[in-house]
């Protein structure tokens, strides 16, 4: 890289807020029974938070190179989930019909019994079928499906989104930037930590990068992705 590079106005604490939402109304499912009004609501608002990560996410890394070819791996491997493929079907006819194909616990739905709290395929929708499982354990798992994905784009691209990366030789050298560019980054004159610290175990270099790390801004996505990938 020639140039040095220059971070686009989207950052990925965008992408994290669209994650704490999905997170906040998956734990509010969690605590409601399926009898409860509160259930559909919060369904949903996850169902729609957790749509739009991925959305957040291409917007947030377009501008980042190879990221695009690196996604469509990814959105291709979604789309061929068959359990996030039938949230994007239930998302698509409630905005459509205002139904959320939800069978209460302990209901007859269309004339079939059901014991827990599941989907159901409605009648004049384009739903083939509905994956087996309860709606609370099947919302999880279809966050965890997406979640692994920006988990693999914060490994890949760490250098550019990860604020804990940011501060290290290796990003400077992929950036193309200096200490005096992170100094000014974080909104210290050039040169502001530039002094001979006559450290035996550390570089002046590292001790630097150490310093402004405190001023890098918090990380907060990481705390989500290990919450729900172990």
């Amino acid at each position: 890289m020639s140039e040095k590079f220059k971070f686009p106005n989207a950052g990925i604490h965008i992408v994290a807020h669209k994650v704490g939402e999905a997170d906040y109304f998956l734990e509010q499912l969690k605590k409601c029974h399926s009898w409860d009004q509160e259930f559909d609501y919060n369904f949903s608002a996850f169902v729609s938070a957790m749509r739009s990560i991925t959305f957040s996410l291409q917007f947030v890394m377009s501008k980042y190179p190879g990221f695009d070819e690196w996604y469509k791996i990814r959105q291709e491997k979604l789309r061929s989930s068959k359990l996030a493929k039938a949230f994007v079907e239930f998302r698509n006819h409630a905005q459509k019909t205002g139904i959320i194909p939800i069978a209460k616990e302990r209901s007859f739905n269309e004339g079939i019994f059901y014991e827990t709290t599941q989907f159901y395929v409605p009648k004049y929708s384009e739903t083939k079928g509905v994956p087996d499982g309860t709606v609370k354990e099947l919302s999880e798992r279809c966050l965890i499906e997406i979640l692994t994905v920006v988990a693999e784009c914060y490994k890949d691209f760490d250098v550019y989104i990860d604020p804990r990366v940011l501060f290290t030789e290796r990003a400077l050298e992929k950036l193309n930037w200096t200490i005096e560019d992170i100094e000014e980054m974080c909104g210290f004159p050039r040169g502001y930590t530039n002094m001979n610290f006559k450290d035996d175990t550390f570089s002046n270099e590292e001790i630097r990068l150490n310093l402004l790390r405190n001023h890098g801004g918090d990380e907060t996505l990481q705390i989500y992705l290990d919450k729900y990938i172990k």
